[in-house]
Formats: C-alpha cells, structure tokens, sequence
C-alpha cells in the first residue's frame, strides 16, 4: 500500500537521493530480493560505482540499484504513459517467483546494519 504524500511536501528524485546517500544526508529502509545475475560493466562504471559505495559506506549492491531506479525513472519520463505503465508492471510469476529478501537500512549514509536474509515463497 503506498501511502499518500501531501501536496506541499518535496519529494526528491531518485538522483538526489542517489546524491544524498553518497554524501551521508539520506537514510533509507528497504527490503529487497536477492536474485542469481551476473553483470559485467564497463571498468570505468564499476570504478565509479564503487567510489560511490566507499563514499556513502553502503554497499556496491546497493548503488547499483539506485543507479538502476535513476535510469528507470527518467527513462519512463520519456516513454508514453501506457508503455511506461507496462515497464512497471508486475506479473504474478514476476511477485510470486522464489526469492531471498534482505532488509537494508542505511541511516545519514552508513549502513547500519547487515542485511537479514529469508526466504520468502
């Protein structure tokens, strides 16, 4: 259930809270599924990603995710609606597939905490 943000209230863009996590000003709590994927980037990304972990003090997972939800955000901005709609849809197979869920919580850009692993269905 999302809950709902009053009109005056700023919300920031997945950029600036990327930014905020890099130099300490966000926190953040979330949960998340643990898939099996492997990824080869570029050298000169992974340096830079990794920079930005070693600056905020998360995890290099964790970056990457925002980096991903930045690029999604702003790629949806330039899609039409339905399509757009269609990219952020969830299947059931997607909701219902075996996963690991970590919780990570990051507090003034530092991770408090390790990541909880469970199982989910």
């Amino acid at each position: 259930m999302v809950t709902p943000v009053p009109e005056d209230q700023y919300i920031p863009s997945k950029a600036e809270f990327l930014a905020g996590l890099v130099t300490g000003s966000a926190a953040m709590s979330q949960s998340m599924a643990t898939v099996q994927r492997s990824h080869r980037f570029p050298l000169h990304l992974f340096v830079q990603i990794e920079n930005m972990a070693r600056m905020g003090g998360v995890p290099v997972s964790l970056i990457i995710n925002e980096l991903i939800e930045c690029g999604l955000e702003a790629v949806k901005q330039e899609l039409p609606e339905d399509v757009a709609l269609e990219v952020a849809r969830a299947t059931n197979e997607q909701v219902e597939r075996p996963t690991v869920m970590d919780k990570v919580e990051v507090k003034s850009g530092r991770a408090t905490s390790k990541p909880k692993r469970e199982r989910a269905k």
